[in-house]
């Protein structure tokens, strides 16, 4: 019995290792940020926007990244909603490469909806003065299964990373104020 305890701490040792991935850095960038600011063409009606989505450009994708997943959400919504807003999840794009998503355009892929309900992009509409918004982008060999009939909720950045880390290939990140 003594034996066999080294050996199964050993096997569950190699197990957990196998489940972590080393991650590598997506470049992102956006024709949509300027000097740290959001162009008002993505913030909501109320706010003077157009709910158009952001230009991104994703490079660096590893070769053997098949899918990339973007989200974007609002941290600095918890003192007035009470949670992370998410403004935008779009799921297994698929990708060959470095690409240019264009501004209020979506590529195709799984479309989650928003915290407001909104089925893609949902402008940035802070009640409150500025707001710091995160974008990242996701690459992943695999496409994600979404689970459920409705598929997944809304996710902010953690959501996505406790739900699908163990398959992010690299992952980018941008910041932006509105």
């Amino acid at each position: 019995m003594k034996t066999s305890l080294p050996i199964l701490a050993a096997t569950l040792a190699i197990g957990t290792l196998s489940a972590v991935h080393a991650q590598s850095a997506l470049q992102l960038s956006s024709t949509s940020i300027v000097d740290g600011r959001i162009a008002r063409q993505h913030a909501c009606a109320m706010q003077g926007g157009q709910d158009q989505s952001l230009q991104l450009t994703v490079t660096q994708v590893p070769a053997e990244a098949h899918f990339l997943s973007i989200v974007v959400d609002d941290p600095d919504a918890v003192a007035v909603a009470g949670k992370i807003w998410v403004h935008w999840n779009l799921l297994n794009v698929t990708v060959t490469g470095d690409m240019a998503i264009a501004t209020g355009a979506a590529p195709a892929g799984d479309v989650v909806r928003s915290t407001g309900g909104a089925k893609g992009y949902e402008g940035m509409c802070p009640p409150n003065g500025t707001h710091n918004y995160r974008i990242a982008a996701f690459a992943t060999r695999d496409k994600l299964a979404l689970g459920g009939f409705f598929g997944p909720s809304a996710m902010t950045i953690e959501d996505f990373e406790r739900k699908y880390g163990a398959q992010v290939l690299a992952k980018g990140m941008l910041q932006g104020q509105f």
